[in-house]
């Protein structure tokens, strides 16, 4: 504000602040003086004291000023005077102001806005020890409540201007009520007794608070972001939300109402989890030692796999051959999927000659072997044919001349005669008794061989395999 403030009483305030300083560099020193004596039960407190505080600053404090404890006067101020840059001011105390405590503290405070200051003086902590004679309370624990001039030098003018006025209406609204506010703040006490708890069990929980702050400082920066259109964007999604559920009232209340039946329901659930977890403990238990060893089979296939990449790698030639070849027999398949029914056919039909193959294979294998047998031998011209006889004396000898024509064909066989040795001699072969062999004449049928068409037919069919 620009020009000298006026206090209540029409002094400026630039005044204030000379006669302030004047006085404080004028202060005289009081030692502190304890009546009570040492064998005192509270500590040699008893009876009037005088106690030293230390502040910082102190102009606006004067000798006279009341010192008072949760409002109610117990002292006031007997001197002031500046040592080592500090303001040491002596209070004398009535001992109604017992006991202190080494905790307690000093704060200078205004009567009003513009009134006088008197010190709000704390006994402390009741758990703490008690102050002893020559004690005083340290900067530490001392302080000032900030001025209504302070306040004002901090802002400009058009809100020094606006808080004047707001001050101005105050105090027109407070004059003549005061009755009105002291009731008040009587029914305001309660509140404030609950805002004190609430104050002390927010101190407690200061650390929470400060976490809180900064986990809601990236959230609050989020949001305020773009000119706060982040939050905007926020602001109407929960208005569609809180739309959406009061469109949808009906059908929440009706998922309310089922909510207890699920909850038994799930609560049935969890019971018999709990069950399938107990009886599930002894099988995890077994595979303990097999999960203990989960950590070496990890790595053996990790190594494995290693080893298989360069394998798998060098493998995709052999894929793409494999691709070639299967495109390449794709027209084959297709082909044998048509020809498919046709092959059905015939392996019906094939199927009872393979039978009596299969039952007839040790006739089989041995007409093959004699077959190979009789055709594998060749000489110096080509291959010739073996042919199996079963030749006895009467077919031997039935071919060579004799008496009466074929050798004993309708009579007695001819004599033995015996070789010189004393070994029998062969007969004498007359005639082609046996039919066997190619007579030397052809049959009365016409046949070459001597033998009749249906004879050849079945000697044919023998050697070819057509018969047994």
């Amino acid at each position: 504000m620009s020009g000298p403030t006026t206090r209540a009483g029409g002094a400026p305030r630039q005044a204030r602040f000379t006669r302030s300083r004047l006085a404080a560099t004028a202060l005289a020193a009081v030692a502190v003086v304890a009546t009570a004596g040492a064998s005192s039960p509270d500590g040699g407190q008893s009876g009037d004291i005088t106690v030293l505080a230390r502040f910082t600053d102190a102009s606006p404090l004067l000798n006279g000023n009341d010192v008072r404890v949760s409002g109610v006067k117990v002292g006031e101020i007997s001197g002031m005077r500046v040592v080592d840059g500090t303001a040491e001011v002596t209070m004398d105390l009535d001992r109604d102001v017992l006991p202190l405590h080494t905790d307690a503290r000093a704060t200078i405070r205004p009567v009003t806005l513009l009134g006088e200051r008197f010190v709000d003086l704390n006994r402390g902590t009741p758990g703490a020890p008690l102050m002893a004679t020559g004690d005083e309370i340290p900067i530490s624990r001392t302080g000032q409540a900030t001025d209504l001039d302070q306040v004002l030098d901090v802002v400009d003018d058009p809100t020094g201007q606006a808080l004047a006025a707001m001050v101005g209406v105050l105090g027109d609204g407070m004059n003549g009520n005061g009755q009105n506010v002291n009731d008040a703040v009587k029914a305001l006490e309660p509140a404030m007794n609950h805002t004190d708890q609430l104050a002390s069990i927010l101190a407690q929980q200061n650390d929470t608070l400060n976490s809180l702050v900064d986990s809601l400082q990236p959230v609050a920066s989020s949001l305020a972001s773009q000119d706060g259109k982040a939050l905007d964007r926020l602001v109407g999604s929960a208005n569609g939300l809180l739309t959406t559920a009061a469109a949808n009232q009906q059908d929440l209340r009706a998922t309310v109402q089922q909510l207890p039946d699920t909850f038994t329901s799930a609560r049935t659930t969890l019971g018999q989890l709990a069950s399938t977890a107990r009886d599930a403990r002894p099988a995890l238990d077994a595979l303990r030692p097999t999960t203990d060893n989960l950590s070496d089979i990890s790595r053996e296939l990790i190594a494995f796999a290693d080893s298989a990449d360069p394998a798998l790698a060098s493998a995709q030639p052999v894929l793409q051959e494999a691709q070639q070849l299967l495109d390449n027999a794709r027209p084959v398949a297709t082909s044998l999927r048509q020809q498919g029914p046709d092959t059905i056919g015939s392996a019906t039909g094939l199927e009872p000659i393979v039978r009596d193959l299969t039952d007839n294979r040790t006739n089989v294998m041995e007409f093959l072997k004699r077959w190979a047998l009789t055709t594998n031998a060749k000489d110096g011209l080509t291959h010739y044919f073996r042919a199996f006889a079963d030749v006895t004396p009467m077919t031997a000898t039935s071919l060579i001349p004799g008496e009466g024509g074929n050798a004993g064909v309708g009579g007695t066989p001819p004599p033995l005669t015996t070789e010189p040795g004393g070994a029998p001699a062969a007969p004498p072969m007359t005639g082609n008794p046996s039919g066997l062999l190619t007579p030397t004449a052809p049959s009365g049928d016409g046949g070459a061989t001597g033998l009749t068409k249906q004879q050849e037919s079945g000697a044919l069919g023998f050697l070819v395999g057509g018969n047994q």
